[in-house]
């Protein structure tokens, strides 16, 4: 009875060290696959996923910006930005994309344009 008992526990290990070995293989594999879907899409000029749930499969037409100087908007502003993009610049481009989407909504619903501004991330 006893011998069963450690056959029983043997095959127990046995499975548990099969199962961990398929695991990591299988992750090593997902990211290969992750890493192989980027390359496509890049080279395909794919949209990032947020954008692709934002406006569908449809036919929608988007305008699109980007800041190419949120530092230098922020400077004008304070004279704090300077030193904060050194420590944080990705919370002061935040901020300033924050700011940009507050002031071009407010022009829009000026000039009667009905317009849903967002941020979307880029890859």
């Amino acid at each position: 009875m006893e011998i069963i008992g450690y056959c029983v526990l043997l095959a127990g290990l046995v499975a548990v060290v099969l199962a961990t070995l398929t695991l990591r293989s299988l992750r090593a594999r997902l990211a290969e696959l992750a890493a192989d879907a980027d390359e496509v899409a890049d080279r395909v000029h794919a949209l990032p996923p947020d954008l692709v749930d934002y406006l569908g499969e449809g036919d929608r037409l988007v305008l699109t910006a980007e800041l190419l100087n949120p530092v230098e908007l922020a400077a004008e502003k304070t004279w704090v930005a300077k030193p904060m993009s050194a420590i944080t610049p990705n919370l002061l481009r935040e901020l300033v994309y924050k700011q940009a989407v507050t002031q071009v909504d407010k022009q829009l619903s000026q000039l009667n344009i009905e317009a849903d501004v967002q941020v979307h991330r880029g890859r």
